[in-house]
């Protein structure tokens, strides 16, 4: 493509180094751009390359931004211009490309491979030492007010539920994780009903290659023990207290240990609420919001990927 004046003429600007920069010299997109380009097999040529469009979600989990308003700031701002590419100035990119492109990859399960393709992309840089997991859950409010109904008296979502915690009502869905006990990176993430026990989950969330699980009271099992002895992974499941039968000193001593390193999750979880809009679903329905917990995330691991290799 030959460059533009306006190209040109960015060349030549001073420009301020911005996170976005610090993510796009780490992390190599190209491995993504082939999986992507896999939906659009068999269905014609896309009008806008499918990695910008990625790269759209990226901006719009790090800024809380709308479809409409990340296109117009794509448009308008220099430093998301930079990121997603400035050949984005010969495509119109709106709200509706947006929606088409996320039904695409809903359809095709495209980011399923994507996830998979990071995790192998962040163990290639050193970025997760792979040795241990750190295993957890928290609860995400749903896009809609509880109990909000559509015309025909049907729930607007109907996959978000309630739960009673501390003589509370809470709704929406939960979020299980895993992630590095060293960097923080996050391994697997999984949305599930907000009624669903956390055990449910366990073996799931833990990779072929950890070495070590931590995680709270609420994992504690026979069968999870069991579970971790076979598979020669070292348990580090905080023991939890039988009807009738306190915990013993050395019990207590490792719980205190392990929960020094368990309690790091909850600082993963506030990075995912704060600063990649995961504080409430975008959508309504399971496979939606799924898609949308997974561009989270992937996002959460892009800014700590440039903040590791920055150190």
């Amino acid at each position: 493509m030959q460059p533009t004046f306006g190209m040109i003429d960015d060349q030549v600007r001073r420009k301020k180094f911005t996170m976005l920069d610090q993510i796009a010299e780490v992390i190599d997109f190209r491995r993504i751009e082939k999986l992507l380009l896999k939906a659009y097999k068999g269905g014609g040529r896309p009008p806008i390359p499918p990695i910008m469009l990625f790269k759209a979600l990226l901006l719009e989990s790090w800024y809380d931004l709308s479809d409409v308003e990340v296109a117009l700031e794509i448009h308008d701002r220099r430093s998301f211009e930079r990121f997603i590419g400035p050949e984005v100035r010969n495509y119109h990119l709106d709200d509706t490309t947006l929606v088409k492109f996320r039904n695409r990859l809903r359809e095709k399960g495209v980011l399923d491979r994507v996830w998979a393709e990071v995790d192998k992309a962040m163990t290639a840089r050193n970025l997760c030492v792979k040795k241990g997991v750190i295993i957890d859950s928290t609860l995400v409010e749903p896009a809609c007010r509880p109990e909000s109904k559509r015309a025909d008296g049907e729930p607007v979502d109907p996959d978000a539920g309630y739960v009673k915690r501390k003589d509370r009502a809470i709704s929406g869905y939960k979020v299980h994780i895993s992630t590095d006990d060293k960097t923080d990176i996050i391994r697997k993430m999984e949305i599930v009903f907000i009624t669903e026990h956390d055990q449910r989950r366990f073996g799931e969330l833990i990779p072929d290659d950890a070495g070590r699980v931590y995680a709270d009271k609420g994992y504690a099992s026979e069968e999870h023990d069991y579970y971790l002895l076979e598979r020669g992974i070292r348990n580090r499941v905080l023991y939890k207290a039988a009807r009738g039968r306190r915990l013993l000193a050395w019990q207590l001593a490792a719980n205190r240990r392990w929960s020094k390193v368990r309690s790091r999750v909850e600082a993963k979880f506030a990075d995912l609420k704060r600063w990649c809009s995961m504080d409430r679903m975008r959508y309504y329905g399971m496979e939606r919001n799924r898609l949308w917990m997974l561009v989270c995330g992937m996002a959460c691991n892009f800014k700590r990927a440039g903040t590791l290799a920055a150190a």
